[in-house]
């Protein structure tokens, strides 16, 4: 299945806006908390000569829509497995990242028979987590909490530069208001914590993570890779959390020479 526009298609309760491109295995990019399917639009120009990538809104973002109600990770893992069956693959692999990345670990953990190999990028196990969250973060959350759009604005764009550019280049102002759709995705964070589980996750992993990186710190990702059997660690030297942005090239080589030998 390919495309260049996006299209909707039915998964479970909802209908998913998507994109697919290219041709080989199919490989689908979970994107993070804020932006939706675009934060993938550069580093999928590297990855669609070998695989069939597909990208996609999550729930609360771009044309997806759903009824406008809580859910959590898992809800979102499920959306993801359905999303895979609704494309008529019978697995697939899968990258997420930051956010994404939850949704990536929570997919592996719910849903194996239908995943080869996995990418999780600057995320973590149990990132919002008050005695652990990094202070960055916790002033991103107040920020937005307090529907202090301003400094929302100001933090995001010191930690990580290249999300905030592409919000103001797609026009993308709505998601840094306090509003229902942001809240929802925010707290479908609160009770995330995958430490002491992911041993259950059999299939190959590659953990990606920006040396630079000031919301998710390096140890989360050694940590999240001691627990999984059989996961390699890649450290990005000259970037920070958007690294699919700012080494999309030498990222996509990395993933496609790892993914590849799965």
């Amino acid at each position: 299945m390919t495309g260049s526009a996006a299209s909707l298609v039915p998964t479970g309760a909802g209908l998913t806006s998507f994109r697919a491109e290219g041709a080989g295995p199919p490989l689908v990019l979970v994107h993070g908390l804020q932006v939706g399917q675009e934060l993938f639009d550069e580093l999928r120009r590297y990855l669609q000569a070998t695989f069939t990538v597909i990208t996609y809104d999550q729930r609360d973002r771009g044309a997806t829509l759903f009824d406008p109600s809580a859910y959590t990770t898992d809800d979102l893992a499920d959306d993801l497995a359905a999303l895979v069956e609704a494309l008529g693959f019978s697995r697939a692999h899968v990258l997420g990242t930051s956010f994404g990345g939850m949704v990536a670990q929570a997919f592996a953990l719910r849903h194996a028979d239908l995943l080869d190999g996995l990418v999780l990028g600057a995320t973590s196990q149990a990132p919002f987590r008050a005695e652990r969250m990094p202070v960055a973060v916790a002033e991103l959350l107040g920020a937005l909490e307090n529907g202090d759009e301003e400094r929302a604005r100001a933090l995001l764009a010191r930690m990580a530069p290249s999300t905030a550019s592409a919000l103001t280049a797609t026009g993308m102002v709505a998601p840094l208001d306090r509003n229902d759709a942001l809240m929802r995705r925010f707290a479908a964070t609160r009770s995330f914590d995958t430490r002491g589980l992911l041993g259950a996750i059999a299939a190959p992993t590659l953990v990606m993570h920006g040396r630079d990186d000031t919301m998710v710190p390096v140890t989360d990702a050694l940590s999240m890779a001691g627990e999984i059997p059989r996961a390699d660690v890649l450290v990005l030297a000259g970037s920070g959390h958007t690294w699919e942005n700012e080494r999309p090239a030498r990222a996509a080589a990395a993933i496609v020479t790892f993914l590849e030998a799965c």
